[in-house]
């Protein structure tokens, strides 16, 4: 699938398992396909599948926005180094929202270290880009 088919099957899924999160994820989502924003097969898995096990309460939304953040992360720092700047640039800037929605959500619940995690990520990005 391209990443036009695979932003509608996410727009699919908002509407199919609709929820707090997927009203979250629906307005980026239509913003990206407006624009032709990539996205990896991975990472649109991950998404309707935190679609659907939020929706049927087996997720906390919290988790949901790590590994978003994460998949987000991974992608962006591939695309990067394949030149494709826009795209990479967009899916690092994906990847600090949801860590940011992950810290503000998680740490009223978990025993968090945001900064810690933050700091590995800083350090990814330039390890991996440097």
């Amino acid at each position: 699938m391209n990443s036009k088919e695979l932003r509608e099957k996410i727009a699919m899924y908002c509407q199919e398992y609709d929820s707090m999160y997927g009203k979250l994820v629906k307005p980026i989502n239509e913003m990206l396909l407006d624009i032709d924003a990539g996205i990896s097969e991975k990472t649109a898995n991950q998404v309707l599948e935190n679609l659907k096990l939020f929706h049927e309460g087996k997720k906390y939304i919290a988790d949901c926005h790590l590994d978003e953040s994460n998949n987000f992360l991974e992608d962006g720092i591939e695309e990067l180094k394949k030149g494709n700047l826009a795209d990479g640039a967009l899916q690092i800037f994906g990847a600090g929202l949801n860590f940011a929605s992950f810290s503000a959500k998680a740490s009223a619940f978990k025993n968090i270290h945001p900064h810690k995690m933050i700091n590995e990520r800083f350090k990814l990005i330039k390890n991996s880009l440097g």
